[in-house]
């Protein structure tokens, strides 16, 4: 069969996949964008095509892929996905969907199978639910295949960033990424004091349309050489940070604190008011430069492989840090989101 046979018009699908299943044939369906085919894809299908007699690929609209992932995408229009998945030897099949999610799209062609990635086999989201009920309500089986999964939203960010400038960029944790809080951690309640600033994170996601980035949290936790909580709270603070940021698209390369105080501030402020295993001759707290290093070191990297290091901070620790570094510094306390993007795109030169 050509490539362009391949392709068939939705009603023509659903009348196809009624006289298969009617025949004794089973059908199996594999819907979604499929926008710049990788290889992730041709092993899904390639898996799928082993659970059932046929395989259909239903294809979202250009219409609804614009809708759901911006005005940027699709990559390739619906016509020229179409035919570049025809032309895979596993598909049977090609149709194109105008069906806002994958449960309308079950509910008219009622399939047999409903074929997803190993990552949805645990999913518990509103969008994967409704598949689940719309594919039993038709009779069908939802399957997994167990391939490795790709992402055609990394696959485009990685294209993104070849050939940018890189950037180190090193925040504080506390009245930078969250709100300041007297010593989070010590309260009982503490997960629930923890409140992003949004005026960083959308810099952050600004920074990034310009840069190749790396970055890393350094923050210094007094509290607990002061005893007002362990380094178990801090990592579990730390941790519930991270969450929230890979919900936002962004990674943090690095998480480090320095809960230990030198000699002679804890002599200053009352050395019994500190727990005598954290105070030390010579620490690492900013504005010591010396965990950046050290988090550098850990995934291979050094300064020198950066064209410009930033950091954002809003305490006068975190400006000795950016100039022990030779780093620039933005202090983002009381700003407001335009107000940094201004200084950011003054000190990078971004416009």
């Amino acid at each position: 069969m050509t490539i362009m046979k391949k392709i068939i018009e939705f009603p023509t699908a659903q009348k196809l996949i009624k006289q298969l299943k009617a025949s004794g044939k089973t059908v199996g369906i594999c819907h979604g964008a499929f926008d710049l085919v990788h290889p992730g894809h041709i092993n899904h299908f390639e898996s799928a095509s082993k659970m059932c007699d046929l395989l259909m690929v239903s294809l979202t609209s250009d219409y609804y892929v614009k809708r759901r992932k911006g005005e940027n995408r699709p990559i390739y229009s619906q016509e020229e996905r179409a035919y570049m998945i025809a032309s895979l030897e596993y598909v049977d099949y090609v149709t194109i969907s105008d069906f806002e999610t994958g449960k309308e799209t079950i509910r008219y062609l009622k399939p047999n199978y409903y074929i997803k990635g190993p990552d949805y086999k645990n999913k518990s989201t509103k969008g994967i639910l409704s598949e689940r009920q719309a594919i039993k309500s038709v009779d069908g089986q939802m399957l997994y295949t167990n391939d490795e999964k790709y992402s055609t939203s990394k696959l485009i960010d990685k294209i993104k960033l070849i050939n940018r400038d890189s950037l180190l960029l090193i925040l504080d944790r506390d009245g930078t990424l969250i709100e300041e809080k007297n010593y989070l951690g010590k309260n009982e309640n503490y997960l629930e004091e923890i409140k992003s600033k949004r005026e960083v994170i959308d810099i952050i996601h600004y920074l990034s349309k310009f840069f190749s980035m790396t970055n890393i949290v350094f923050t210094n936790q007094s509290g607990v050489a002061r005893g007002y909580f362990n380094e178990k709270i801090v990592q579990k603070i730390n941790n519930t940070i991270n969450t929230e940021l890979e919900k936002e698209g962004i990674e943090i390369n690095a998480w480090k604190y320095a809960p230990c105080v030198d000699k002679a501030y804890a002599e200053k402020k009352g050395i019994e008011n500190f727990n005598p295993k954290y105070i030390k001759d010579k620490t690492k707290r900013k504005p010591s430069p010396r965990l950046v290093y050290e988090s550098l070191s850990e995934i291979n990297k050094n300064l020198e492989n950066y064209n410009k290091v930033l950091v954002l901070g809003d305490k006068e620790d975190d400006e000795k840090l950016s100039r022990n570094l030779k780093a620039l510094f933005i202090d983002v306390s009381e700003k407001t989101y335009e107000e940094i993007k201004k200084e950011i795109d003054n000190s990078l030169k971004l416009k």
